[in-house]
């Protein structure tokens, strides 16, 4: 930064973030812990390691810091308001901030010390980074999914937070002008930490280390290509020069190896050759099928941007076209393999639109450098204000497959919780659980092995002072009645 006011603007802006982050995570639209595989990862901390053969090898950063998260809500939070569901929401809420807030404060950084910007439009694109984020699929005014979504507190973890910490990566790397720059430049503590970083990014997910993985393969492409072109290529002297791209990228090769020989890999698709084309057309329509007023500033500015350059793709336009290029087909393939319809899914299409959102930002400065009436373009979005008025209720899809609302969520966590005291009042060992009805195969999202993950949370998160087993399971829809749940998804319910 150049001087202490800069920094305390951008500070500043951090702090807005995170607040903003925080009441939205905790009070708008709360992160709450709902069904059966959010009941387990609660509670089950495994080792920060990739372990072959585990169900998900290298998944290390959700399944460490969505357990430790919730025990720092259970024991150190819930003390202190007596409000288990809460406790846990409040806790994963704080993380997510953090992560989120790294995620974005970087983007306004990249864009001032890259000087692709002034400071006050460094600052200004950094909201609207910020805004695309929770409009970028709004279609109506009701439970619209968004950028930072995603069907469960499991879910948001494995992906959504993944992307974000892969994403925070790149950006940090590009604010040195690439992370050949950035190792030269950075001192032994500084590379520590983002060794750190880069390793739980890439034992994230598949599907989020692919935005790391675009990144650095992109580099080594373009170094390659235009080495080969130069007549200049030699093996030894490439590898010297980019090994620790090129370690990154072996490391990213290695996770997926890992994943082939992991307990999920089992139910991958059969018919990956039948489902690709399927899955090639819905990536397509990804990129699309959002929020039709900022499909139309998408293809607006881009246009426009062509225009400019009478259409010749500059060095750092065909960098973004690589990114974005093979991530989707990374998941295209990878979707294929394991269900068509991932690619559709608001936390796999952030994959794309960090890129996608950058990129237009990108072009939509240099335009407004050629003539100010560019600045206005932005305010085609203002018709999704005229979506809100289709079908009003609560904005935004909420974090839980049965899409409950909040307060529901909570009443059905307290009852469990009064049943598993009841019993251990009575000075039980075990109890006969009762719990709602619902349509879907095996009960999902409540499903009919949920008792034994319960019993665990509750007794390791100290809700519980014994373990109580779980002899029975009783599936009720008179449960549906007394804690009014309806026993499939309600769309228009909030």
């Amino acid at each position: 930064m150049k001087n202490k006011r800069d920094i305390a603007i951008f500070t500043m802006f951090g702090l807005a973030v995170f607040a903003g982050l925080l009441l939205f995570f905790s009070k708008i639209n709360p992160l709450v812990v709902y069904d059966a595989d959010d009941w387990l990862y609660v509670y089950e901390l495994r080792k920060p390691i990739p372990l072959i053969h585990a169900w998900n090898p290298t998944k290390v950063f959700p399944e460490t810091f969505m357990p430790l998260a919730s025990y720092f809500g259970a024991l150190v939070i819930n003390p202190r308001i007596n409000n288990y569901c809460f406790s846990l929401t409040l806790a994963h809420a704080l993380f997510s901030s953090l992560i989120l807030t790294l995620y974005f404060v970087h983007f306004p950084i990249l864009f001032y010390k890259r000087e692709f910007a002034s400071f006050k439009s460094s600052v200004i694109y950094g909201c609207f980074f910020f805004l695309l984020h929770f409009i970028s699929h709004m279609v109506n005014g009701r439970n619209n999914p968004f950028a930072l979504w995603s069907e469960n507190l499991t879910c948001f973890y494995n992906y959504t937070l993944p992307v974000a910490l892969n994403a925070a990566l790149v950006m940090h790397f590009m604010i040195y002008g690439g992370s050949k720059k950035w190792f030269e430049k950075s001192n032994l503590i500084h590379k520590f930490v983002v060794a750190v970083w880069i390793y739980f990014a890439l034992n994230s997910n598949l599907y989020s280390s692919v935005v790391l993985a675009t990144y650095i393969g992109t580099e080594l492409f373009l170094i390659l290509k235009r080495e080969l072109k130069e007549k200049s290529f030699d093996l030894k002297t490439y590898c010297g020069c980019n090994w620790f791209n090129l370690l990154i990228i072996f490391c990213w090769v290695g996770t997926n190896i890992l994943e082939l020989f992991g307990g999920r890999a089992g139910g991958m698709q059969k018919s990956f050759i039948i489902n690709l084309p399927i899955t090639m057309g819905m990536g397509v329509f990804s990129l699309v099928g959002k929020n039709i007023f900022l499909t139309i500033l998408d293809i607006f500015v881009f246009v426009s941007w062509r225009k400019l350059h009478n259409k010749k793709l500059t060095p750092t336009a065909e960098r973004f076209l690589y990114y974005i290029g093979f991530g989707l087909i990374y998941l295209t393939f990878l979707s294929a393999a394991v269900e068509p319809t991932y690619i559709f899914r608001p936390q796999i299409t952030i994959c794309s639109f960090f890129y996608i959102f950058m990129g237009m930002i990108a072009c939509l400065n240099e335009l407004k450098k050629t003539n100010s009436k560019y600045k206005r373009a932005p305010l085609v979005l203002l018709g999704t204000l005229g979506l809100l008025f289709v079908f009003p209720g609560h904005l935004f899809c909420p974090y839980n497959y049965s899409i409950l609302s909040y307060d529901k969520c909570e009443v059905l966590t307290n009852d469990i919780i009064s049943q598993f005291n009841e019993a251990e009042q009575e000075g039980k060992s075990e109890i006969v659980l009762e719990i709602p009805k619902f349509t879907q195969e095996g009960n999902w999202p409540l499903s009919d092995f949920i008792g034994e993950r319960y019993a665990n949370a509750l007794y390791k998160h100290k809700i519980t002072k014994s373990y109580i087993t779980v002899k029975d399971l009783i599936i009720t829809e008179e449960k549906n009645r007394e804690l009014d749940i309806p026993m499939g998804k309600q769309l228009f319910s909030l």
